[in-house]
This record gives C-alpha cells, structure tokens and sequence, in this order.
C-alpha cells in the first residue's frame, strides 16, 4: 500500500519540510557526482559505539582504467555521522519514496507544531531512530544511510495528531487499486509490516523506533487536543 496523497489541508507553508526535500535531493545529486560522500558520511554502528573514525577502503585510480583499493581514514566524527546519514540515500527509489512520505505527512505536522519544533523534533526522532539501529548491532560495519528513522517520527507524529485524515493509496496487487483509507489504518498497517522486513538492506529498527519516538512526543507535549485545540474539529471533518 502506497500513499499518494492526503486531505488534510495547513494554515501556513511547510517551509522546513520544503527545505528538507530540497536539501536531501541536492545531496544525493552530489552523491551522484561522487560517491566517497556516502562512505565519508554515513554512520557506520561500529564507530558510533567506539566513538572513534575507521578505516574504508576506498577505489583510486592510478592510470586510465586502472584503479586499486587504498585504505583512508574517516574523519567525521561518528556522532555526527548520525546526523549526515540522514541526508544520504542509496538509490532513486530510495530518496524518492522518503521524500514523497516526508512530504504528505510533513507539512501538517510542521503546520501543528511551528517551523522550529518541528526542525528540531524531525533531529531528533533521526537520532533516536538511528540509535534504535545502532545499539542490537553495536558490531556492525553496514553503513547507514536515509532519512527513514526521521520521516518515521513524522508519521508517527501524525498517526496521533490526524488519525482521520483521509488518504488516497494505491494497492499493488495483480492490477492497481486506488482506495481511500483513513490515515490511522494506513499508519499501523505501515508499522507492523515492519516487523516482517527480512531484507538486510533496510534497517526496519530504525523505522520503528522513529515512529514510538513520534508517538511518545505527541503525548509529552500534551496530547493531540493540547497540540490542535479546537482546530481538532475541523481536521476531522
């Protein structure tokens, strides 16, 4: 089930989110341009731990055609590497279905909570998702990359404050099927499919943890009627 849209309307610009689509796909166009950005700058669970840079091994070329592999020391400090991951993706379809997310469940949360909060929130459910990674594989030498455990903050940040936001989906079965759901049962069906990612590629721990990490926000600052007010009302219309 993918998520195309919501009816959700905001008072005022996503200004944040805006820039935070904008910044993730200039990064990754860099990316593109050289790829040492994503071995310098992604966070590798190992590192974090120690607290300390490693050693990669990287492809230089000595003559036209020819390169060998040459060991460079990583000099970004592994804590700030949690914070550069979130920038970097590893594909198209990576950058494209994170930035899409970010985007329909964005703005109302950056509408709900001010410009700054939410600049500030979206930092550090990244942090906390990243951790949720790191800590059950503290000797992993995988790089992270993604804005995943942020945007899963987002939705879970959402999945309290407009539970009945409609959203139009499409499912992907043997033909496309368009459906309106409410946002609260995309949302769940979203996270429990987490618990069923087997590919190794995806740091679903990441995404879960982003998302209580949403969810436990929302309720520290009050609940979705301290956050909404009586503007709680005309969402669920």
């Amino acid at each position: 089930m993918i998520p195309i849209r919501d009816h959700n309307p905001t008072r005022r610009f996503p200004f944040v989110t805006v820039g935070l689509i904008v910044v993730n796909t200039i990064v990754f166009l860099m990316q593109q341009f050289d790829p040492h950005i994503t071995l310098y700058y992604s966070a590798i669970p190992a590192e974090v731990l120690r607290n300390e840079p490693g050693v990669i091994r990287v492809p230089v070329e000595v003559a036209p055609g020819w390169a060998r592999m040459v060991e460079v020391q990583r000099e970004v400090a592994p804590q700030l590497t949690i914070f550069t991951s979130m920038f970097l993706h590893g594909g198209w379809l990576h950058l494209i279905g994170n930035m899409w997310s970010l985007w329909i469940f964005g703005n109302n949360v950056e509408d709900t909570l001010g410009h700054w909060r939410y600049f500030i929130l979206y930092i550090v459910w990244g942090y906390l998702a990243a951790w949720s990674h790191i800590l059950p594989n503290m000797y992993s030498n995988v790089p992270v990359v993604g804005a995943s455990g942020a945007i899963a903050g987002v939705m879970g940040a959402y999945a309290l404050l407009f539970p009945h936001a409609r959203l139009d989906c499409v499912l992907l079965f043997f033909v496309l099927t368009f459906v309106e759901v409410p946002a609260i049962f995309f949302l769940i069906f979203w996270f429990v499919s987490q618990f069923f990612v087997a590919s190794p590629g995806i740091a679903y721990l990441a995404h879960i943890g982003g998302f209580l990490a949403g969810l436990a926000t929302v309720k520290l600052l009050g609940g979705r009627d301290a956050l909404l007010g009586p503007r709680r009302y005309f969402w669920d219309d």
